[in-house]
């Protein structure tokens, strides 16, 4: 598919509705396929909406997705990348990704870490492709991390 350029916003309250379908539709399955359906709550996303930094790739007139991060210590930990499905493989994540990281170098952050289910193999593609390593956390979860340039 044909990668699309995005524009990366601060979500506004407005988006909250959006978010939540896009987070049912991504989510969900993601959990479903991997054999535990139980683990989404939609209650976690309002919480993670309500809690933490979240910012959508605005691609034309249309959300191609959205991240929401948050700082621990020295790190900009990731917590959720969903993509719209209407704009898989079209280099979203990608796009947010690195505005992540450029965030987390003008914030002056040293890491950038997020969990991964072991059994999500296109978000551990996307993050190994963005430089981030780790190790297995559990049974079923990943810790990966990347170290930014220091800060002057």
């Amino acid at each position: 598919m044909e990668r699309i350029k995005c524009e990366i916003r601060e979500a506004s309250r407005d988006d909250r509705g959006m978010l939540m379908l896009l987070a049912e539709e991504t989510l969900h399955p993601l959990a479903a396929g991997a054999g535990h359906p139980e683990r989404y709550h939609a209650a976690d996303v309002v919480g993670l909406l309500d809690r933490a930094d979240v910012f959508v790739a605005q691609c034309g007139g249309e959300p191609g997705g959205f991240v929401a991060v948050e700082t621990e210590g020295d790190a900009c930990a990731v917590r959720c990348i969903c993509v719209n499905p209407g704009f898989e493989a079209r280099g979203v994540a990608n796009q947010l990704l690195d505005w992540v990281e450029g965030l987390a170098i003008e914030r002056r952050l040293a890491r950038l870490v997020a969990c991964v289910p072991s059994s999500d193999t296109p978000s551990l593609h996307l993050y190994r492709g963005h430089g981030f390593s780790g190790q297995a956390k559990d049974d079923e979860l990943l810790d990966l991390e990347k170290r930014l340039p220091a800060a002057d």
